[in-house]
């Protein structure tokens, strides 16, 4: 067997048992899931019935709620962050990092496996808040190839945000440094589209919000799923070209946290 051959078989090896043991780390630790979900819950039940009146001018909450729903669920993709960055801190400092480099695996091979194992308790995440919406009278109104996109792009955006997660939890050696990012992404997250339009913002910090890759990520899947965007569509690029602009922010986010989190799992580290 050559040694090309050997690297690929040990980094599907190593892939796979990453895979397991995050996905056997939340069934034992169901917890971790939970917490994943409660906040973007709590933020769509505060926002749809308590403020939804208000927000949608009190006219029709319920147009306001399937308005709502897309944005919650880029939400719960990247609540996911803060946990990834966590778990892959946790490994660092306990030592299964240092035993990973130890091993002769792909340094490709452990993050591969912990961000695919992200993504699928992602895909279940999503699928319930979907279900939830669905409850609270959030329909789509879009083609089965628009409905594909869409997931295509939710999907790999909490892809991308569990390799950044991986990078960050990996890079920042200090536990309480990394806490104290926690509300910067947070805060990242909520200067966006998610709960109301950028066109009821002031116009620098509509400007601003336009940027964020997390409005453009919101601003796609509304578009791709039938909400009616006519009244709401800010000026900016991303928000004129959503779709566009969200897959360049995806490859962005994989282009900027694959080269560091397989560098942090590198022997040579």
């Amino acid at each position: 067997m050559s040694a090309t051959e050997t690297r690929s078989v040990s980094m599907c090896t190593g892939a796979a048992v990453l895979f397991e043991r995050v996905l056997t780390n939340y069934r034992n630790s169901p917890g971790l899931f939970a917490i994943t979900l409660a906040a973007p819950l709590g933020m769509m039940l505060l926002f749809g019935f308590v403020f939804g009146g208000a927000l949608s001018g009190g006219s029709d909450a319920t147009a306001y709620r399937a308005y709502l729903v897309p944005g919650v669920l880029v939400l719960v993709a990247a609540m996911g962050l803060t946990s990834t960055a966590s778990t892959a801190n946790a490994d660092l400092h306990s030592g299964f990092t240092d035993r990973l480099r130890a091993l002769p695996l792909s340094p490709a091979a452990a993050p591969t496996g912990f961000a695919l194992a992200e993504t699928v308790v992602g895909v279940l995440a999503l699928t319930l808040m979907s279900g939830i919406g669905a409850l609270l009278g959030w329909r789509v109104d879009a083609s089965v190839g628009e409905v594909a996109v869409a997931i295509a792009l939710l999907l790999a955006f909490r892809c991308a945000l569990a390799w950044l997660g991986i990078a960050l939890g990996a890079a920042i050696r200090d536990e309480q440094m990394l806490q104290q990012t926690a509300p910067l992404i947070f805060g990242t997250i909520m200067f966006s589209n998610v709960f109301v339009p950028t066109s009821t913002m002031p116009s620098v910090i509509a400007t601003i919000a336009e940027w964020n890759p997390v409005s453009a990520i919101v601003a796609a899947l509304r578009a791709l799923l039938g909400a009616d965007l006519s009244a709401t569509r800010g000026s900016a690029w991303p928000m004129q070209h959503p779709v566009a602009a969200a897959a360049a922010w995806i490859a962005v986010l994989f282009a900027l946290a694959i080269p560091i989190a397989v560098r942090r799992y590198s022997a040579d580290t």
